[in-house]
C-alpha cells in the first residue's frame, strides 16, 4: 500500500541523514556543531522508530535500536564535555579548562578508531520491514491516534519520583521525541502548535537541569577543585529544577486542552 511505502521512504531518508552527518562530523574533526548535528540525526531517526514501533517487525526494531544507540553512545562523553565547556567556561579556572581538554582528546582519538573499525558501514544499508496498516485505515487518523497515545504517557506522573533528575530526563526524552514526530509527520496540524511549543520549552528546561547534573558529576569524577564553578552549578541546579517542574505542568495543560478536542 502507498502508506507503507511512504513510511519506508521516510525511514530511508533519515537513515541516509545519519550517514551524511557522520561524514560531515569527520570532515569537521568532531567539532561542537558537527557532533550535535550527528547526534540529532540519530535522535530524529530513533524518534521515528519509537513512533512506528507497533508497525515494525520486532527483530528489525531490536537490531536498529541497538545499532543506533551504539553510535549515539560513542559520542556521548565528548558531547557532554563540550556542553560543559561552552556553558561554564567563564566560571572555570585555568586548571579546570586544561584538565577537561586533556580528558577530551583521548576520547576523540578513541571515537576515530571505533568509526574506522566499522569498515565503512552505512546506515542506508539497513532494511526495515513495516507491518501493513489495517485495511482501509486512514493514515492521518492513525498518526494522530498514536500521538495521542504518547501524549497520555507524557501526562502520567510518578509523584514520588518526580524530583528525581533521571525521571525528569526520561520525560524530556519523550518530549523531544514528540517534537521530532510533530516536525516530521504533522507539521501542518495547527491545533498541535501550542503543544509543540510547550513540549520544546519543557525539554529545554529539562536539558538545562540534566546538563547541570552531568557537570556536577564530572566535578567529582575528575576531581575539579574549582569553588566558583561549583557554586554556580549548585545554584543553577536549584533554579533549573523549579523551572523544569513548572514547565512540565504548563505542558500538561496544553496537552490536556488538545486531547479534549484532538480533531479541532
Amino acid at each position: 500500500m502507498v502508506e507503507e511505502i511512504e513510511v519506508s521512504k521516510t525511514m530511508e531518508k533519515h537513515l541516509e541523514a545519519i550517514d551524511i552527518q557522520l561524514a560531515l562530523m569527520m570532515d569537521a574533526r568532531f567539532n561542537h556543531e558537527s557532533l550535535h548535528n550527528f547526534r540529532e540525526s540519530i535522535r530524529q531517526f530513533r524518534a521515528l522508530m519509537f513512533f512506528y514501533m507497533p508497525n515494525i517487525r520486532p527483530s528489525d526494531y531490536r537490531m536498529v535500536e541497538s545499532l543506533s544507540k551504539k553510535y549515539f553512545n560513542m559520542t556521548s562523553v565528548i558531547r557532554e564535555i563540550d556542553v560543559f565547556e561552552n556553558g561554564y567556561q567563564s566560571y572555570m579556572n585555568d586548571e579546570t579548562i586544561k584538565k577537561l581538554t586533556a580528558i577530551k582528546q583521548p576520547l576523540i582519538d578513541k571515537l576515530k578508531s571505533e568509526i574506522d573499525e566499522t569498515n565503512g558501514f552505512k546506515f542506508q544499508q539497513i532494511k526495515i520491514h513495516i507491518r501493513p496498516w489495517k485495511a482501509k485505515s486512514n493514515v492521518g487518523k492513525c498518526i494522530l491516534s498514536r500521538q495521542c497515545e504518547l501524549f497520555q504517557t507524557f501526562l502520567e506522573k510518578d509523584v514520588e519520583n518526580f524530583n528525581d533528575e533521571k525521571y525528569i530526563h526520561a520525560k524530556r526524552m519523550l518530549a523531544k521525541k514528540l517534537c521530532y514526530i510533530n516536525d516530521i509527520l504533522t507539521p501542518e496540524v495547527t491545533s498541535l502548535a501550542r503543544v509543540r511549543l510547550e513540549l520544546e520549552q519543557f525539554q529545554q528546561a529539562a536539558k538545562q537541569l540534566h546538563d547541570v547534573c552531568v557537570n556536577l558529576r564530572y566535578v567529582g569524577q575528575y576531581q575539579l577543585d574549582d569553588s566558583k564553578l561549583i557554586e554556580k552549578l549548585v545554584k543553577d541546579h536549584e533554579v533549573n529544577m523549579k523551572v523544569a517542574e513548572t514547565q512540565y505542568f504548563r505542558t500538561c495543560e496544553a496537552i490536556n486542552e488538545f486531547l479534549s478536542n484532538p480533531n479541532a
